[in-house]
């Protein structure tokens, strides 16, 4: 069941109605997956904005209001570790935003330090894995373009050292890790016209560790581009390559694996996720929305059930079935998070950071990614783990 929510453009009850903004021009180019626009208008919510805020006077956007939060609800609520290389496999329907996650991951590897949980330094093993990030970083950040799709399958290894911080370790923890990931196009996971999967895109996800899945809810509608045709074909492959490997872990996959629900930011995917009652918001900072880590299960379950439904919740059953429960975790990502206002905080009136300039998708404001580095960190923290529990079983 959804509920309504509050519409930022309602004007105030009493006196003469403010003027309305224009709507921003609906994403149309192709390629990015920000080409799904609304193809209704939104219908507007009853009078009385629900969650006891009130409707504010419209003024000039960005500018001389204070932001406006979200609307909420009450309720919801050592020694350096050996530089051991991890293998992760990247996963997706075309244009469900892989190269642009890649791309995004320095960027928050960068940004962790603003929130005292780590500080990340990523550098490329290869000329080519820098070349990669400083080509698509300078046009995630500088010309605030999207990385261009992967059309063939691209290789590379990143190293990463930081310091993880936390409660129990006010100090910090050295870390450092070297990540192989390939970036394979969606289409090697399925191919429609030979009916087949790439059996390359296969050999790298059985011999990966752990597994980045990326979800994205707006393509999942889209028949060319519907995730389970993506999912299932590659999953059967991998559960036989890996069986026939005498390498099942409890009769399952023993991979971990997070699954990544993309474009949080989109105002299709965002604003029923408020209305819904699942987002809560910083109150530092630039008081970014997220989805709170405890949720992110229960969130995807209601993506698949409310949001999606169908073949989506296919999706869920097959990850759930094919790998162990207790070893896939769950996330609302953004590689470009929300737009901000000029004092660089999240406004409810106008937080989509994507607009058409001549022709092409433009990302508003620097990027501000949400859920990108974590999900890898997470994997290679279990990895991690697991090793030494290997290490010491007797």
């Amino acid at each position: 069941m959804t509920t309504s929510g509050f519409d930022p453009e309602q004007g105030a009850q009493d006196g003469p109605p403010p003027p309305r903004q224009p709507a921003p021009p609906p994403y149309t180019a192709p390629g990015t997956g920000y080409e799904q626009a609304l193809s209704a208008p939104i219908p507007a919510p009853p009078q009385t904005p629900p969650y006891g805020i009130p409707s504010p006077s419209y003024g000039v956007p960005d500018g001389s209001l204070d932001p406006l939060p979200i609307p909420t609800a009450a309720g919801r609520g050592g020694a350096a570790a050996a530089s051991d290389s991890v293998l992760i496999g990247l996963w997706g329907a075309p244009r469900a935003g892989k190269t642009t996650y890649l791309a995004a991951l320095p960027v928050a590897a960068m940004q962790q330090q603003r929130q005292g949980s780590a500080n990340w330094v990523v550098v490329g093993m290869s000329q080519d894995a820098n070349d990669f990030l400083i080509e698509n970083v300078t046009r995630l950040t500088s010309e605030r373009r999207f990385p261009v799709p992967t059309l063939a399958p691209v290789g590379m290894s990143w190293s990463f050292t930081g310091t993880e911080r936390g409660a129990l370790r006010p100090r910090g923890r050295d870390v450092s890790f070297v990540l192989e990931i390939q970036d394979f196009s969606g289409e090697s996971f399925w191919k429609k016209d030979t009916r087949s999967v790439d059996p390359a895109a296969v050999d790298h996800l059985a011999r990966s560790q752990g597994i980045i899945y990326l979800f994205d809810p707006l393509l999942d509608a889209e028949e060319h581009t519907r995730s389970l045709d993506y999912f299932y074909a590659t999953l059967t492959q991998l559960a036989a390559r890996v069986r026939d490997e005498g390498r099942f872990h409890r009769n399952r996959l023993p991979h971990h694996v997070s699954v990544c629900v993309t474009k949080f930011d989109h105002p299709s995917v965002f604003r029923p996720s408020v209305e819904a009652r699942w987002v809560t918001q910083e109150q530092t900072g630039s008081r970014i929305p997220r989805i709170p880590d405890n949720l992110g299960n229960a969130y995807f379950d209601w993506v698949c059930d409310d949001f999606r439904g169908a073949t989506a919740r296919l999706v869920r059953d097959g990850l759930r079935n094919f790998f162990h429960e207790d070893r896939i975790s769950y996330y609302a990502s953004s590689a470009i998070g929300f737009r901000l206002n000029p004092q660089n905080i999240f406004d409810y009136r106008n937080y989509a950071n994507v607009e058409m300039v001549d022709g092409e998708p433009r990302i508003c404001t620097p990027p501000i990614p949400i859920n990108v580095i974590e999900p890898l960190v997470d994997l290679e923290r279990k990895i991690r783990t697991d090793r030494r529990r290997r290490w010491r079983r007797p």
